[in-house]
This record gives structure tokens, C-alpha cells and sequence, in this order.
């Protein structure tokens, strides 16, 4: 092709680079061909054809042997750095398709950071997927609900019962048993044996700012009737440290998980229930249908740890 020719409108792809690049690398048609698994002739001719879309001649044919010219050396660089990149982005497509790279939003409750199941999982994920961004909210129950319905949210960590928004679905992680949080200075506390919630009939009982159908408001309610009695329902707290906190100032008595033993203040006391016991769920919220794939692999990531 003469020197100076002007490019054609032809478009430039990567398979032009790849087969520039062998014959640039090996020097020889034939090596080249063979390297591409591809017949001579057909190299040949995307060699032609990448000359007259770049407007110049890449290899100097007037010798015997295969040389490149200054627009070939040229080339050869760049071609080489196009080629890497184009990789790395096939790869990094690729893992983010996996699941191996992305965010995942994360809500939870209060009281699940006190089961340990929350670090314990969060963490294993972690160290699984490491280049996977985990940005982790302390959030109330039905906000993250209404969150992961709204996509504005992907995994959360709820007390079940509660209703669940349309397209998400649960994913039940602990039971627990329920204990009575009451004044250490109340009569039953110094009680060694376990107590019967019928002897707590006149109290009144602080529950989580739920409705009545949902989470330790719907536990509370559900034992004192099992135990023979209505209770009489006392002032609500945002959370459990401010419902045993509450507790510990005369305000009334709770149930709580039995994982809130780790958080201990002054003037309270923990004791088990007496008779059949009352079980707490923790539960991993998620979409039914999920997009992304990273948020795909921690709800597998969690069936998995069961």
C-alpha cells in the first residue's frame, strides 16, 4: 500500500489489533497464522485491511524478512496497551457479573448485633468476597422493609413477625429464647427458679414501638394470654437498650431476646420464664427478585452458614 494513503471508513476492531499483534510479535505470516489458528491468506488479509483503515503501511515488505515500519512500532505499543485494557474490562465485567466486586446495603436491627450472628456472617462474606463494598445502618425494622421494597436497601436484619412488603421475601437465621428484663429491686428478681410470667399479671409491660401483630409487641402479647392474663401495655421504647434502660428506672417490665444479656445497666436483672418457651426470630430480609448479584451471593452466602 503506498505511503500516505488516507484511511478508509472502515472501523477499527480488536480482532485487528490481536492479529497485528502476533505478526508484530513473531515476525512471520506463518508463526502468526498458526498462533491465531487462523489460515495465512485470511491474516493476511486484516493485516491489509487494518493498513488501510489506520492510512499507512505497518510492515515493510520490500525485504525478505517481516519488519515493521515506524507507524507499525508505533502501533505495536499501543495496540498492546488497547488489548490489556480491553481484558482487564472484560474482566472486571465479568466479575461484577459473578457477584465478586459491587455494594451491598445493609440494614439491621439493634438487637441483631447483640446475637453475634450479624458480625459472624457480615464478617465470613467479607473475608469471601473482599473487594465487595458492604456500607452496614442501624435501622428500624419497617424502614428497612419499606427500603428493600424501594430498592434503596438490599439485606436487612429484622425480628420477625411482621408483615413484609410485596417482593420481599425472609429468610429465618436464629431462634432464640425470650427473658424477662424486670427492676433488680422488684420481688421476683432475687427469684432463683424461673419465673411465672402470671405473677407479673399487674405489670406494666414495655414493648418496641411495633403494632400489635408484630415482633416482641406480638411476643409479649402472645405470653402473658398463654400464661392466662391481658396484659397492661406500658410506655414503648425505640430500641432495646432504651426499653431496658426503662426497665432498670421502675417504668415496668419487658420480654427480650435472651442475647441482651450482654447489655447490662445498672438497677436491671435478667430471668428465664417459666412453663413452654417463647421463641424470637432473627431474619434476613431481601428481595425476591434481586439484581445484583453481589446481594445475590450474600443471601446464598447466609443459606449456606445454616
Amino acid at each position: 500500500m503506498p505511503a500516505g494513503r488516507r484511511p478508509t471508513r472502515a472501523r477499527l476492531e480488536l480482532r485487528h489489533l490481536r492479529y497485528f499483534l502476533a505478526v508484530a510479535e513473531e515476525l512471520h505470516y506463518g508463526r502468526a497464522a498458526e498462533r491465531l489458528k487462523i489460515a495465512q491468506p485470511g491474516l493476511s488479509q486484516q493485516i491489509r485491511a487494518l493498513e488501510d483503515i489506520v492510512g499507512a503501511a505497518l510492515f515493510d515488505r520490500s525485504r525478505r524478512a517481516v519488519q515493521l515500519t515506524l507507524a507499525g512500532e508505533l502501533l505495536l505499543g499501543e495496540a498492546r496497551k488497547t488489548l490489556a485494557q480491553a481484558e482487564a474490562a472484560l474482566v472486571a465485567a465479568r466479575r461484577a457479573g459473578r457477584g465478586e466486586v459491587g455494594r451491598i446495603a445493609i440494614g439491621y436491627t439493634a438487637s441483631a448485633a447483640y446475637t453475634g450472628v450479624l458480625t459472624s456472617l457480615v464478617g465470613s462474606f467479607r473475608e469471601a468476597h473482599p473487594e465487595v463494598e458492604l456500607q452496614i445502618t442501624e435501622m428500624e425494622m419497617q424502614r428497612q422493609l419499606d427500603a428493600i421494597a424501594e430498592d434503596r436497601l438490599d439485606i436487612g436484619f429484622i425480628r420477625p413477625p411482621v408483615a413484609l412488603p410485596l417482593g420481599v421475601a425472609s429468610l429465618a437465621l436464629l431462634q432464640e429464647p425470650v427473658l424477662l428484663a424486670l427492676p433488680d429491686r422488684h420481688p421476683l428478681a432475687g427469684q432463683d427458679s424461673a419465673i411465672d410470667l402470671a405473677d407479673l399479671a399487674g405489670e406494666s409491660f414495655i414493648t418496641p414501638q411495633h403494632g400489635p401483630s408484630v415482633s416482641f409487641h406480638r411476643h409479649t402479647l402472645e405470653a402473658a394470654r398463654a400464661a392466662g392474663f391481658t396484659p397492661r401495655m406500658g410506655p414503648q421504647g425505640r430500641d432495646f437498650v432504651t426499653i431496658v434502660s426503662m426497665v432498670a428506672v421502675g417504668l415496668g417490665v419487658a420480654l427480650v431476646p435472651r442475647s441482651l444479656r450482654c447489655v447490662q445497666v445498672p438497677g436491671l436483672a435478667y430471668r428465664p420464664l417459666a412453663g413452654p418457651p417463647v421463641l424470637a426470630e432473627l431474619a434476613l430480609a431481601h428481595r425476591r427478585t434481586e439484581g445484583s448479584p453481589a446481594a445475590r451471593n450474600f443471601v446464598r452466602h447466609a443459606r449456606a452458614q445454616l
